[in-house]
């Protein structure tokens, strides 16, 4: 089974971090799984390390198991940024931008404060006060939406709804027991950790192109999204339905503007971990029972690898949803039009652009996804999938006749979108905006000439330079965890 790093730093996005955050990582006893987690580590008499975690607590580990490096939190980085801003606007400016980069809202709005204090009349500030004005603005509750969501869903009859400022929610899953424990917070239930999630992406997709000069459409309804509590609720909706689901993590459906998903921690990908849990779970309760000598062991790993099992897979129900609400975003913002014929490189390209990896050390806008680039950096070499023309022209995913060859086209589509946001912004809204305008017979592609042309018609036509300037870039692109293991 090939080994797989699950990150547990995506809470940055939604729980507060110390001012250090050590990583560790840990490979889960009986599996070919390994995680990492960000927090605050400490050595202890007997070889034991406490790590605190931010949601979870503390969490205890052998010494010889683990690995852990001493680095600072990307909070407490954001924070260290605009204190050295002081008066300099475009500083405190440039201290927002790193903050949206790496998922930190709060800290991204401390600085824009800050830049406003300075100079309200700066334009950057106009437009982001121009955005937050118009999300402020209520939405109606229009039953029409649920109406639609049950036409698109009829196996969701026993489902409810709930809604947010910005999505409205069907749902069947159920509250977690002792959700409302008597003087102690609430656990949220899974409906409205989906909803926070959701909002998140929302605030974030737009803050992001505002923040660039690049004004979108905000939406005048509610999006519409379903979040069936289990795997089977969502192939039985599948099956309902005859589409094509059955290796979808989540998806969204552009004729009925919906999102669908379901809880990521009943699919297969979890299941060996369960299992592993579930054993340990027995043992621990046996040791318990027997009063045996090594009993605080078992149980500590025991609790240990229920707390990492819970991590995964809201971590990957994360990265799901960053994905997917991608789509959804970019349909209803006018950025990419559902009536338009957008190349599946774009539309792919952007998802996992603003996605939040499942292995990323810190999730935000633009995140290094290892995932992809490993898929990038295995292609890299090869002439034709590596080829700038090829893939702006579609015929990566176009000619594409395996999983393994869609999984590279997703990498080169990332890498390439990745460059583009970063170098050359303005020239990409502008691509955007003639793929957004253009309209096909029954939303067919258009042939691969012509989408080379469109994208030339922009960039240029020495799409060779632009290629090697790509891979230049590459190169010198590397995730959190490796500058971390490499001391930078």
């Amino acid at each position: 089974m090939r080994q797989f790093i699950v990150s547990v730093a995506w809470f940055v996005l939604l729980a507060p971090s110390a001012s250090r955050a050590d990583i560790l990582f840990y490979p889960i006893p009986g599996t070919g799984h390994a995680f990492q987690l960000q927090g605050e580590a400490k050595i202890n008499t007997g070889g034991i390390v406490s790590f605190r975690h931010a949601e979870f607590g503390v969490l205890y580990f052998d010494y010889e198991k683990v690995r852990f490096f001493k680095v600072p939190s990307t909070r407490s980085l954001a924070q260290r940024q605009l204190k050295k801003a002081k008066q300099d606007q475009e500083a405190c400016l440039e201290a927002a931008r790193w903050a949206l980069h790496h998922g930190l809202l709060s800290d991204f709005n401390k600085a824009a404060a800050a830049a406003w204090q300075l100079n309200p009349e700066h334009p950057t500030l106009k437009r982001l006060a121009n955005l937050k004005r118009r999300m402020r603005a209520p939405l109606p509750i229009l039953k029409e939406q649920e109406d639609e969501i049950r036409v698109f869903v009829p196996t969701g009859k026993d489902s409810e709804f709930v809604r947010s400022d910005h999505f409205l929610l069907m749902h069947n899953t159920k509250p977690p027991k002792n959700a409302r424990r008597k003087g102690r917070k609430p656990i949220k239930t899974p409906a409205e950790q989906r909803l926070e999630l959701l909002e998140t992406v929302y605030e974030t997709f737009l803050l992001k192109f505002y923040f660039e000069g690049f004004e979108l459409e905000i939406p005048k309804k509610r999006l519409k999204v379903v979040l069936f509590a289990h795997r089977n609720d969502f192939d039985a909706f599948s099956d309902a339905t005859k589409a094509e689901y059955s290796k979808a993590a989540g998806f969204y459906n552009k004729r009925s503007n919906t999102a669908v998903f379901y809880d990521q921690g009943t699919g297969k990908v979890f299941e060996s971990l369960d299992r592993v849990n579930k054993d340990l779970k027995e043992k621990a309760d046996l040791a318990m029972k027997r009063h045996s000598p090594n009993v605080k062991d078992i149980v500590r790993l025991s609790k240990t690898l229920n707390v990492v099992c819970e991590v995964a897979k809201k971590s990957q129900d994360i990265e799901v949803v960053t994905h997917e609400a991608t789509h959804q975003m970019a349909a209803n913002t006018g950025l990419m039009p559902n009536e338009a014929a957008v190349p599946v490189w774009v539309a792919e390209g952007i998802a996992t652009y603003f996605e939040s990896p499942s292995d990323a050390a810190w999730a935000g806008v633009g995140t290094v996804n290892e995932g992809r680039l490993t898929l990038y950096r295995a292609m890299a070499h090869d002439a034709q999938h590596s080829n700038l023309d090829y893939i702006v022209s579609d015929d990566i995913f176009m000619r594409a006749n395996s999983d393994q060859e869609i999984a590279n086209a997703y990498g080169q589509a990332w890498a390439l979108t990745h460059f583009l946001m970063a170098r050359h912004f303005d020239k990409l809204m502008e691509y955007y905006k003639q793929i957004g305008a253009r309209r096909s017979k029954d939303r067919r592609q258009f042939p691969p000439d012509q989408n080379l042309a469109v994208f030339k018609k922009v960039f240029g036509d020495d799409t060779a330079a632009l290629g090697s300037d790509w891979h230049r870039y590459m190169k010198s692109l590397k995730t959190d965890v490796e500058r971390v293991l490499e001391g930078e």
